[in-house]
């Protein structure tokens, strides 16, 4: 059955099928655990249900696939037709494969149809349990810079947006984890060395390789769609804050954990900590909110999270607030080389901490109520970017 929509404002063909349709549901349903032997699902009557099916786990069928020099065709259907090269330098999450054919989801949260022989498809992680054994080696790690394109984020007094810090923070932590390091667990120091062996992956949300150098809008479904693709040992996602309430005696950093992924906590409690050691170098006027360290925040109409970020996550996931850009004095930090690296360090120690070790990290701070607007921009009008 073929049926003609709009989708943002565009008129796209999108062919479905009845197979398509039931691999998507059953897909679906079992990444939700991912390390599950099987998963059950339910046909809908639509498509000649209802009945119940079991899916018993295979090889696995999601990843990721990178979009490489010169772009790639989407297509409506496995060897069907493309409708739109898409820009290279963007990382698609895939959660259904047809042969070669990936399923994959743009950065607008649209699925569309790749050939994986024109992308290059980084395998999904191993679904490793945190702890001395875990080999980092085999790590997949999603960093998501926050926010993008239209969306500026924080703005600090003197311009600064938080869009572009976010970005070159992320990829400072990307580059610490593609190398093998020594690291000083004492000062916090990050070096060369062999000690600490580079990751599997490091996968952006938004690359400096992709369209306009990596300031384009990522829906936050696609962010969580690709973490869940990924099958990530940790998706981090870093943002800095704004609008502070008290002068503090230390920096006001946050961190927010998934109330529903498991290990969240511990991995935001660990980020946390690692943060203080690497800014308690700096001088500063710094300012705070009401709670500091770990944090998770609660919509009090679903007893959900309230981070639509974090409310999609099926692996340990954090959204990490940094400083206050919105104050003069840790602008001018962000502003600085030194302190965007002490900050990437911080990251990239909280997560190998977290899978290599079983330390708890700082105490976490009860899941609370959030009733106010965080103010994220609307994806109905998000833009696929075309490969020029």
């Amino acid at each position: 059955m073929e049926t003609t929509t709009i989708v943002r404002g565009r008129p796209i063909l999108l062919a479905i099928t009845v197979g398509v349709a039931i691999a998507l549901f059953a897909t679906a349903v079992s990444m939700m655990g991912v390390r599950t032997a099987q998963a059950e699902y339910t046909v809908p009557e639509a498509l000649g249900g209802p009945t119940t099916k079991v899916v018993e786990a295979g090889p696995p069928r999601n990843g990721v696939a990178l979009v490489p020099a010169g772009g790639v065709d989407l297509w409506l259907g496995p060897g069907r037709e493309p409708y739109f090269t898409l820009h290279e330098g963007i990382a698609l999450g895939f959660l259904h494969r047809d042969g070669d054919w990936l399923l994959v989801t743009t950065n607008c949260n649209d699925t569309a149809w790749v050939d994986s022989a024109d992308t290059t498809v980084l395998p999904a992680g191993t679904g490793q349990e945190p702890g001395p054994a875990f080999d980092l080696s085999e790590a997949v790690v999603v960093l998501d810079p926050g926010h993008g394109d239209r969306d500026w984020g924080g703005v600090g007094p003197s311009g600064l947006a938080e869009k572009h810090v976010n970005l070159d923070i992320a990829d400072r932590v990307r580059n610490l984890m593609e190398a093998s390091r020594d690291i000083d667990w004492d000062t916090g120091a990050v070096t060369a060395g062999s000690a600490v062996p580079a990751f599997s992956s490091a996968v952006m949300t938004r690359d400096v390789i992709g369209p306009n150098d990596g300031d384009f809008e990522a829906n936050l479904g696609y962010r969580a769609t690709l973490a869940t693709a990924a099958n990530a040992d940790a998706f981090v996602s870093i943002h800095n804050n704004t609008v502070p309430r008290f002068d503090t005696e230390i920096p006001g950093s946050e961190v927010f954990y998934s109330i529903g992924a498991e290990g969240s906590d511990r991995l935001a409690g660990i980020i946390y900590e690692e943060l203080l050691l690497s800014f308690a170098r700096f001088d500063a006027d710094w300012q705070g909110g009401e709670l500091l360290g770990a944090r998770a925040r609660i919509d009090p109409e679903t007893d959900d999270d309230y981070y639509g970020l974090l409310r999609r996550a099926t692996v340990p996931s954090v959204i990490v607030e940094g400083v206050y850009i919105s104050e003069p004095d840790e602008e001018a930090l962000l502003a600085s080389g030194e302190f965007r690296q002490a900050y990437a360090e911080a990251v990239y120690r909280g997560v190998v901490r977290f899978l290599t070790t079983t330390d708890p990290g700082a105490e976490s701070n009860r899941p609370e109520y959030f009733e106010y607007d965080a103010g994220t921009v609307s994806g109905n009008v998000c833009t696929v970017p075309a490969q020029p």
